[in-house]
């Protein structure tokens, strides 16, 4: 069966050395998908969509002993930061990598390419910021490397949970797919579905989408997926806890089995387990580092901050020199906190899920761009989201759980950096946080911050902002931004709010200088009420003049 199945394949290649490698990778890919494809499953051509029936042969779940006989052993060699040109990928590749300064791999992306690149299916777990976007783009457009696809059939696809995170994964390809003649399309959620069913009928080979996005466009007969040959998983624990597998289950039912997938995760749990098993065939396992000990590199710090003073506690560490990320919890928050900062003259955005999608991208490019160094932002930029150089993240409300604070710190010292992460924690807040910390295994620096001015603030860089309103990050449209966005319809930070925060600030602390006012309290027995105010009882009712109460026996003869 194998030699039938391979008897068409040619054993000739073009003449010429600067084809030779083009033609061994060819071979090399269609023995490996001859291989496979006989003896798992045929090649299907149903388009994704409802009554759509997947003809797989799935075994189910595998066994602890099947796993242990057929898994390949994880990869525990000593890596030494292979350069880039010494690897097997095309010179055009390589000449790119030299243009953007890439000269050495980092530990996965040497551990990861060279099975990548034989079409070899690989799980690979690594610390956040540890280049694996990277990794797969090379290897995607090594493989498909001056070829076409056909209409609405793309050659690769990387599925990832959010858009922001799909923006950046298709940035990263773009450069290296136009150096090998191929094109990648943003297939995404929140944009014009129009243009990309277009851009899917005129071809491309790669699409980075989200998993949404693919079944409508597939059940619009806008996309088909019988000619994937590379599946790309990224930050699959995330979309487990987005509830996105089965959605992504669905599409790989879809997606010829024998074919190469690659799975990338910061953690492997149960529902990521069952994708494994599944759908990956003798996966090659790459483990670098521990999540937990990805964010051992940085200096965590922790202040147990006075409740009144948070906003200016905040608004201290955010007008530090140098990129910082401040997360919150709530979406509402994030705009306020931002708000507030404009106000007294710190740039910042913000960042979150309600926020219209070229808005959102808007922002980031911004940031990116080096525009404002402040960014608010809820867990939407948490997974995923690489912005070169942030040097400080700022937890202005405390991750309720390990995993979350790993993500969210994760945005500062990556790749081998250095960098800082602050947590304000409330009084009612510090059992939890160090509940969180321990469970990330962090051992913070504690202090205790009664107000603005206390030196430890400065620890960390933080100062006293100008008091100066700023200008409105947000009001500004940057390269990268949407072309028909529309920023002149935006109404910024509103100075009337800022005036009546302001106001209300001012009675806040009369009323606290009353409080502590040792004539602000009834003497005598009772529960303390402050003096003026309304008098309670029939005595009262005979000082305003009117009648005493009615007994109970008076009102219902009455």
């Amino acid at each position: 069966m194998f030699a039938t199945r391979c008897s068409s394949i040619p054993l000739r290649g073009p003449s010429g050395s600067s084809h030779r490698r083009e033609f061994a990778n060819e071979l090399t890919d269609r023995l490996f998908r001859c291989r496979y494809g006989s003896r798992i499953l045929e090649v299907f051509a149903a388009p994704l969509g409802p009554g759509a029936t997947a003809p797989m042969r799935s075994t189910g779940p595998r066994t602890r002993a099947q796993k242990g006989a057929a898994a390949m052993p994880k990869s525990r060699r000593t890596h030494k930061a292979e350069r880039f040109d010494a690897m097997a990928l095309p010179e055009e590749l390589v000449q790119e990598l030299q243009a953007q300064g890439f000269e050495r791999a980092f530990e996965i992306q040497e551990a990861i390419l060279p099975d990548a690149l034989a079409g070899r299916d690989v799980l690979a777990r690594a610390e956040t910021g540890s280049g694996k976007t990277l990794a797969f783009a090379l290897s995607m457009c090594a493989r498909f490397r001056h070829r076409s696809s056909h209409r609405r059939r793309p050659l690769g696809m990387v599925l990832v949970p959010t858009r922001e995170l799909a923006v950046q994964v298709v940035d990263t390809i773009h450069p290296f797919a136009r150096a090998v003649g191929i094109k990648a399309q943003l297939v995404s959620g929140g944009m014009n579905i129009d243009k990309q069913a277009d851009a899917l009928r005129r071809g491309v080979e790669i699409i980075v989408a989200t998993p949404g996005r693919v079944v409508d466009l597939a059940q619009r007969g806008d996309l088909f997926l019988d000619r994937i040959e590379t599946t790309v998983i990224d930050e699959a624990d995330h979309m487990a806890d987005l509830g996105f597998l089965p959605v992504v289950t669905e599409i790989l039912a879809h997606v010829e089995m024998g074919t190469q997938k690659m799975l990338f995760s910061a953690t492997l749990d149960d529902q990521v387990d069952a994708i494994t098993d599944r759908f990956l065939v003798d996966p090659v396992t790459h483990e670098t580092t521990p999540v937990a000990a990805a964010v051992q590199s940085m200096r965590h710090v922790v202040y147990a901050i006075n409740p009144k003073k948070k906003r200016q506690i905040t608004a201290q560490i955010a007008a530090r020199d140098g990129r910082t990320l401040l997360f919150t919890r709530t979406q509402l928050g994030a705009e306020r906190v931002a708000q507030e900062l404009i106000e007294v003259g710190i740039p910042a955005a913000a960042l979150h899920g309600n926020k219209q999608q070229g808005l959102r991208t808007n922002v980031l490019a911004g940031f990116r761009q080096g525009a404002f160094d402040v960014l608010v932002a809820t867990d939407v930029a948490a997974r995923g989201i690489h912005i070169d150089d942030v040097s400080l993240v700022l937890h202005v409300d405390p991750s309720d759980d390990a995993k979350e604070y790993v993500h969210r710190s994760g945005r500062t010292a990556r790749a081998g950096a250095s960098g800082v992460v602050v947590t304000l924690a409330l009084p009612h807040q510090k059992d939890k946080t160090r509940q969180v910390l321990e469970t990330a295994q962090v051992s913070p620096e504690w202090s205790e911050v009664n107000s603005e001015t206390d030196e430890v603030i400065r620890y960390v860089g933080g100062r006293t902002p100008s008091g100066t309103p700023a200008r409105d990050p947000q009001l500004v449209k940057y390269k990268g931004a949407p072309r028909k966005l529309d920023v002149t319809r935006m109404r910024g930070a509103n100075s009337r709010n800022a005036a009546e925060r302001r106001e209300n600030e001012k009675r806040r602390a009369v009323y606290d200088e009353n409080e502590k006012s040792p004539f602000s309290r009834t003497s005598g027995s009772g529960k303390g009420r402050r003096t003026g105010g309304k008098k309670r009882g029939p005595d009262a009712r005979r000082a305003r003049g009117a009648s005493p109460a009615r007994s109970r026996g008076q009102r219902r003869s009455r």
